[in-house]
């Protein structure tokens, strides 16, 4: 058996776990909009394969930016006047 054909095998085993082609859950942490996260669902393939999202079993996870180390402190900084 050759390589590809053996991880082709592969890929269609793990495939057949995942529960197949529907995607019947979402999450988005990225917090997109409505139209972008149903072309995220409808085109999942694509957005796994760029990093965009995760397959997890039949939910599809629509991952949050990046931030920088100063982004993130930024947006987690506690506001002023916050009780402490």
């Amino acid at each position: 058996m050759s390589n590809v054909t053996g991880l082709t095998k592969r890929l269609d085993r793990i495939e057949a776990r995942r529960g197949g082609d529907t995607i019947t859950g979402l999450l988005n942490l990225a917090g997109y909009p409505s139209e972008i996260a149903a072309e995220a669902v409808r085109d999942w393939r694509t957005w796994v394969a760029d990093g965009r999202a995760r397959r997890i079993g039949s939910t599809l996870v629509l991952r949050g930016p990046i931030l920088t180390v100063e982004q993130w402190a930024a947006r987690h900084a506690p506001h002023r006047g916050s009780l402490q």
